[in-house]
């Protein structure tokens, strides 16, 4: 199975012609700079006409719990409530830990953690969240500190995703192991298109490669 996997487009499509077929195609967040509802809603049909089964969660600068209704009344939300597409299951959670400044859609990390201990989940393939986890390397700024989220870390860390695919931090382009857990950060998709691309076979690790 390839996976495509792109984040923080923030408002950047001119690539999505670009980029290559997949099994699956997942996205996580940011699909708009502090964008409207219907800034947002654009932009999520703009995805759609590339790729019509895309799933994804919206990210810290998309229009809080907004932009979740959107992403489920399209058919595109991956949320607290595991899904099965193409033979794995998916798991996400949307917006990220407070920021230095406000955006969105934001969330307290601690009251977060006890939220999300309580999702009566066991394990899941695919765990997708725009924030990333506390430590591993995904989630280090450019002075070289951690800013992750421990909520998230704590939830992968219960959940032992094969792949736990993040974004958010720009600068911590990667892919990391998390515990056993393949971690990846394909950073900002911006105008040239990043994204990562990801090959699993049955019984195999993932294979990852950063465009």
């Amino acid at each position: 199975m390839k996976i495509l996997y792109c984040s923080d487009l923030h408002g950047n499509y001119a690539a999505l012609e670009c980029l290559p077929e997949a099994d699956m195609v997942l996205v996580g967040g940011d699909f708009t700079t502090f964008g409207s509802p219907e800034e947002f809603r654009e932009a999520v049909g703009l995805f759609a006409r590339r790729f019509p089964k895309f799933h994804a969660v919206a990210g810290n600068l998309d229009p809080g719990k907004t932009a979740d209704q959107i992403l489920q009344e399209c058919g595109h939300l991956l949320s607290l409530s595991p899904m099965r597409v193409e033979g794995v299951t998916l798991m996400g959670v949307g917006g990220s830990h407070q920021c230095p400044r406000p955006t969105p859609y934001e969330w307290n990390d601690q009251e977060t953690e006890t939220r999300l201990a309580a999702v009566q989940v066991s394990q899941v393939d695919i765990l997708v969240t725009h924030a990333p986890p506390f430590g591993f390397g995904a989630d280090v700024i450019s002075n070289g500190v951690h800013v992750g989220s421990h909520a998230i870390q704590r939830l992968a860390a219960r959940l032992t995703p094969v792949l736990h695919l993040c974004g958010h931090i720009h600068e911590a382009a990667g892919v990391f192991d998390e515990n056993g857990t393949v971690l990846v950060n394909p950073g900002a998709f911006g105008e040239e298109g990043h994204y990562a691309l990801i090959d699993w076979k049955p019984a195999e690790a993932p294979s990852v490669q950063l465009h």
